[in-house]
């Protein structure tokens, strides 16, 4: 495993920031890290999670923020800005399934805050403040030669379809990973690693809360651990997108050959039948 918690020296503590840390894959993808020795910081808006990670998580960093408030947002950035980090993942998302409920202007609002115009506040600010640390850390002769800057964003594999029918979710996913792409080319000079996850179902408790308590039945379901595993491994090889599971990863590639007007009638079948 490459994502060591140390640099050369032996005497330095990495620490990672994750938005959208305190439940499903983000906390999962927080408690991996501090295994691997990690200092951790999460993000989240639940002051009930926050509180239920502060009792059996002490060593966690906890912070509450509304991502669909821009002011909140950036209180919370001005905050984080003195505090040294050597990852950042944004695994905030926000879904309504627009195949069965009529998509409102609250819904709307809050997918749009959450899986687009928070998703750039945030890497705009991660990205500035890696640069700025990596300035500093060559002023002062103290380049760090342990673990390579990075930022990772959790997207879905639905961003990863481009077809006229797409949702919202999807379109906002597609924006994502076209946003983490034009970073990763800029941040090159910098050396700052950019990566995107663009995964299947996934067994989360919110996937679950989706589909009456059991999703079982979503096609090529994953547990949160192998979740976990494909997207540190990802990482550390520094794939640009990482799609995954492989036979996902295949349907959608076989589905983006086909003629436009062919996937449209194909996926607008599919999706007008409840899940």
């Amino acid at each position: 495993m490459k994502n060591l918690a140390k640099d050369t020296t032996g005497n330095h503590t990495s620490h990672i920031i994750i938005v959208g840390g305190t439940s499903g894959l983000g906390l999962a993808l927080a408690l991996h890290h501090q295994t691997l020795g990690w200092q951790v910081s999460v993000v989240g808006s639940s002051a009930a999670k926050i509180a239920d990670i502060n009792s059996q998580h002490p060593a966690i960093v906890t912070y509450v923020c509304d991502l669909t408030e821009p002011n909140q947002t950036r209180t919370l950035l001005d905050n984080l800005s003195d505090i040294p980090f050597q990852r950042l993942i944004y695994s905030a998302g926000s879904y309504t399934n627009e195949r069965i409920h009529h998509l409102n202007q609250a819904d709307s609002d809050q997918m749009l805050a959450i899986n687009l115009q928070a998703f750039e506040q945030v890497f705009r600010w991660a990205s500035s403040q890696l640069k700025q640390q990596l300035k500093q850390q060559y002023q002062s002769l103290d380049a760090s030669k342990g673990n390579r800057p990075s930022l990772v964003c959790i997207a879905s594999i639905a961003g990863t379809m481009d077809y006229p029918y797409a949702s919202l979710y999807a379109k906002s996913k597609r924006a994502m990973i076209a946003t983490a792409s034009a970073y990763r080319a800029a941040l090159i000079p910098y050396d700052i690693q950019v990566n995107c996850i663009a995964s299947g179902y996934i067994d989360t408790q919110a996937l679950r809360d989706l589909n009456d308590g059991d999703a079982s039945h979503k096609p090529f379901i994953m547990s949160t651990k192998t979740a976990v595993d494909h997207i540190m491994q990802a990482i550390d090889d520094d794939v640009e997108l990482a799609i995954f599971p492989r036979s996902m990863r295949y349907i959608t590639s076989a589905l983006n050959h086909l003629p436009k007007p062919v996937l449209n009638w194909i996926l607008r079948s599919k999706l007008d039948k409840s899940s």
